[in-house]
C-alpha cells in the first residue's frame, strides 16, 4: 500500500512539515527518526490510504481471456475513422476507465522513484537531495570554432548535464537584420576614417563576418539559426563545485567561448538542462550551418571501431572500447603500459594477447618473472627458458636470413651481424674503448673467416656459423689483447658459458612464444634480453606478418645505453614489418632516467596508464601532460582502471574480462 499512497503526494506542499525544503524533523515515540515517506504517510495520508484500499476492492475481477477480448475491441475502435457513444458499451467503458487509472498509477509510481527527496535553490547554486549543482550558459562565441571542441567538452571528468536548443530562423527577416547591422557598422567605420581616427578592430571584424554571412545566405550556402547552450555541473561538496566551475570556465575560455553562471534563475536552468526538452531561459546566440555543424557533438570520447578487439569499458560514457592497434589510421602499432605493481598491467596485456591470438595474430613475449607460463599451459605455445642451466639456447653469431624486398651486396649480412655483436659484447663487458672496438671488429672478421664466411660471399645459407668460444680463441691468439680474451672467458668456459656459447635450438613458428629470463643472474638480464630481441627481430624481418612483441619490465633494457638504443631502434622500425611492440614497466622512475624513454613513448601510438604511486605520478604528468583530474584518477584508480590513449583520443578505461578469460590469464606465478 505504501507504493499507492506515495502516488498521492507527488504534488503535495510539505513546507509546513519540512522547513525550507530540508530534511524532515519528525521523531517517533522512542526517539528514533523516521524516513521522509513514513512520516508523511503517518501524519497526513492514512485516510487517503484507507479510501484507496476500499476502491481497489471494488474493482472488477476480469479473467486474462476477458481482458484480451476487451483489449482487441478497444484496438478496433481506435482504428475506426469515427466512433460514436453507441459503439462503446458499458463493459468497454469500464475497461477503459480502469486502464486509464492503472496507467496514471504506474506513471505516479515512476515519478516517485525518480523524484528527489528535496531541493533548495540559492542565487549561485541549487541543492538537489544533497547534490549541489550550478548551471552556465554561453553568451558569446568566436568567429571560428574548432570542429573538435565538443569532444574535449564531453570528455570532462565528473558529473554534468548539457543541452543544446536549435531554432531555425526565417531567411527574409535575417537578411534584413544583417543588412541593417552591416549599414550601421559601415557608417561607424566611415565616420572614424573621416575624422582620421583609428578604426576599432572589433568593428572591422564584425563587418567582415556579417558580409561573409550575407553572401553565403544569398547563395544558399548557409542557413541561419538561433541556438541556446546550457551546461550544468554537479558535485557533492559545495567548495569542490566552485573549483569544478572555475575549471569549466577556463576550458571554455580556451575555445574563446564566454560562459556565465545562471544567477537567481537556478530553477529554470535545472529544467533547461534536464531530460524535458524545455528551454525555460531563451538566452540564445546566432549561428550559421557550418558553425553549428562544427559545434554539434558528433565527435565524442568513444573509441569504437568496426574491427579489432575489446579493451574494456569507457568510464566516461560506459560504452565498449573496441580498437584495432594494427589500424592504418595510427602512425605505428606500438604501445606502452605503465603502472605500479599489482595495478593489473600484466592482466591487461595478457587479455590483449589472448584476444589477438583468437584473430590469428602471433605473440612473442619476453618474460622476466615467469608470469606468462600459465598462459602457455592453457592455450599452447612454446615456453623457452633462457638460463645457465637451460637446454634451450640462442647463438648470437647466427647470420640473419635475406629479406625478399632488399637488394643485398656481398658481405652485407656479415657486416650487420658484426655490428650487432660489437654492441652485445660491449654490454657484456660493461664498456669498450674505441681501440678495443676496432680490435674486436678485426677479431670477429677472423672468427667468421675460420668458418669460411667472408665479405666476398654472396650466399652463406648452408655454412656453419661460429660461436663465442671461436672469438675467444682468436682474441687469445692476438698478441697484446689477452686481457680482452680473459674478460670474455666467463661467457665461454665459466658458469655463463651456455648462455652465449651454444648453437641455436629454438624457433618462432608457434603462435605464442614466451622467453623466460627469470633464472638469469641480474647482471646478465640486459645482455640476455638484447640477444633475445636481436634473435626475434631477425626472424620477424624474414617473414612479414602481424605479430605482437611484449617486452615486460622494459626498465631492464634501459640500464645500458646500447640495449636501450636497440629497443628504440626496433620500436621505430617495427611498423614496416607488421610488428606491434608493447613496452611494459612498473619502475617509472628508472624508466624515465634513461634518455631513450621519450623517443620510445613518442613512437608508441597506444598508451595504457593504470594505477600510479604518488611519487611516480609527477614524472608521468610531465610525460603525458596530464590534467589535475587525470592525475587524481590514476592515483585513486582501482585495479584494472586507468587512462587509455589511442592516437589523439584518450579516455578513462576499465579493463574487463569474462570469467572464462580470467581462467586463462590468471596472474598466479607458477
Amino acid at each position: 500500500m505504501a507504493d499507492k499512497l506515495t502516488n498521492e503526494i507527488i504534488d503535495a506542499n510539505y513546507t509546513s512539515i519540512v522547513p525550507k525544503w530540508g530534511y524532515p524533523k519528525f521523531q517517533t515515540s522512542k526517539g528514533k527518526k523516521n524516513n521522509f515517506i513514513d512520516n508523511i504517510l503517518n501524519l497526513l495520508f492514512w485516510q487517503v490510504g484507507n479510501k484507496d484500499k476500499k476502491q481497489n476492492q471494488q474493482k472488477s475481477n476480469l479473467s486474462p481471456e476477458q481482458k484480451k477480448q476487451l483489449h482487441q475491441k478497444t484496438k478496433e475502435l481506435i482504428q475506426k475513422d469515427k466512433v460514436t457513444s453507441k459503439d462503446i458499451d458499458q463493459q468497454i467503458r469500464k475497461y477503459l476507465i480502469e486502464s486509464e487509472k492503472e496507467y496514471k498509477e504506474a506513471v505516479a509510481t515512476y515519478k516517485t522513484y525518480i523524484a528527489p527527496s528535496y531541493w533548495e535553490f540559492s542565487p549561485a547554486y541549487f541543492n538537489l537531495s544533497g547534490l549541489f549543482g550550478k548551471t552556465y550558459y554561453a553568451n558569446r562565441y568566436p568567429s571560428y570554432l574548432d570542429m573538435l571542441w565538443t569532444r574535449d567538452l564531453l570528455s570532462l571528468h565528473g558529473k554534468w548535464d548539457t543541452s543544446w536548443f536549435i531554432y531555425p530562423s526565417e531567411s527574409d527577416k535575417i537578411a534584413k537584420m544583417l543588412r541593417d547591422r552591416a549599414t550601421q557598422l559601415r557608417q561607424e567605420i566611415n565616420e572614424a576614417l573621416r575624422k582620421w581616427i583609428t578604426v576599432n578592430t572589433e568593428l572591422e571584424v564584425q563587418y567582415r563576418d556579417i558580409e561573409q554571412i550575407r553572401e553565403k545566405l544569398a547563395t544558399r550556402e548557409e542557413k541561419y539559426f538561433q541556438t541556446s547552450f546550457y551546461f550544468t555541473i554537479y558535485h557533492e561538496d559545495k567548495e569542490k563545485l566552485k573549483e569544478e566551475g572555475r575549471k569549466f570556465e577556463q576550458k571554455m575560455w580556451g575555445f574563446s567561448i564566454n560562459v556565465k553562471p545562471a544567477i537567481h534563475r537556478m530553477d529554470e536552468w535545472l529544467i533547461s538542462t534536464g531530460p524535458f526538452g524545455l528551454d525555460e531561459l531563451w538566452i540564445y546566440r546566432s549561428m550559421v550551418t557550418t558553425s553549428l555543424g562544427g559545434s554539434f557533438p558528433f565527435i565524442s570520447s568513444d573509441i569504437i571501431e568496426d574491427s579489432g578487439i575489446m579493451y574494456g569499458i569507457n568510464l566516461h560514457t560506459w560504452t565498449l572500447v573496441i580498437f584495432d592497434r594494427f589500424s592504418r589510421k595510427l602512425p605505428n602499432y606500438n604501445s606502452v603500459v605503465l603502472a605500479t605493481s599489482g595495478a593489473g598491467k600484466s592482466f591487461a596485456v595478457k587479455l590483449e594477447i589472448l584476444r589477438y591470438l583468437m584473430l590469428g595474430i602471433d605473440a612473442i613475449i619476453i618474460d622476466p618473472e615467469n608470469e606468462y607460463k600459465w598462459l602457455i599451459e592453457k592455450v599452447g605455445g612454446v615456453y623457452i627458458n633462457i638460463s645457465a642451466n637451460s637446454h634451450q639456447h640462442i647463438n648470437p653469431f647466427d647470420l640473419p636470413p635475406k629479406i625478399e624486398d632488399i637488394d643485398y651486396k656481398p658481405g652485407d649480412l656479415l657486416r650487420s651481424k658484426i655490428l650487432d655483436l660489437i654492441w652485445l659484447i660491449d654490454v657484456l663487458l660493461k664498456w669498450l674503448t674505441p681501440k678495443e672496438e676496432a680490435i674486436l671488429d678485426k677479431a670477429l672478421q677472423e672468427t667468421y673467416k675460420l668458418k669460411w664466411i667472408t665479405f666476398e660471399d654472396e650466399d652463406v645459407t648452408d655454412k656453419k656459423v661460429p660461436m663465442m668460444q671461436d672469438l675467444y680463441y682468436v682474441l687469445e691468439s692476438m698478441e697484446g689483447w689477452e686481457n680482452l680474451a680473459i674478460r670474455l672467458s666467463k661467457y665461454v668456459t665459466w658458469t655463463f658459458g651456455s648462455l652465449f656459447n651454444k648453437p641455436t635450438n629454438v624457433n618462432l613458428e608457434s603462435g605464442l612464444t614466451v622467453f623466460s629470463i627469470r633464472d638469469i643472474e641480474e647482471s646478465l638480464k640486459t645482455p640476455a634480453m638484447y640477444n633475445i630481441l636481436n634473435f626475434i627481430w631477425t626472424a620477424i624481418r624474414a617473414k612479414k606478418r602481424k605479430r605482437l612483441l611484449v617486452v615486460d619490465e622494459a626498465w631492464i633494457m634501459m640500464q645500458h645505453d646500447l640495449s636501450a638504443n636497440f629497443l628504440f631502434w626496433l620500436i621505430k622500425r617495427a611498423r614496416k614489418y607488421w610488428l606491434g611492440v608493447t613496452t611494459i614497466t612498473q619502475d617509472i622512475e628508472d624508466f624515465v632516467k634513461s634518455p631513450w624513454w621519450k623517443p620510445i613513448v613518442s613512437n608508441s601510438a597506444l598508451q595504457l596508464l593504470l594505477r600510479q604511486s604518488t611519487v611516480s605520478i609527477k614524472a608521468l604528468a610531465e610525460i603525458f601532460s596530464l590534467s589535475e583530474a587525470e592525475k587524481q584518477k590514476l592515483v585513486a584508480s582501482d585495479v584494472g582502471e586507468g587512462l587509455f590513449f589511442a592516437g589523439n583520443q584518450h579516455i578513462a578505461i576499465k579493463i574487463l574480462a569474462s570469467p572464462y578469460e580470467k581462467e586463462f590469464i590468471t596472474t598466479d606465478v607458477k
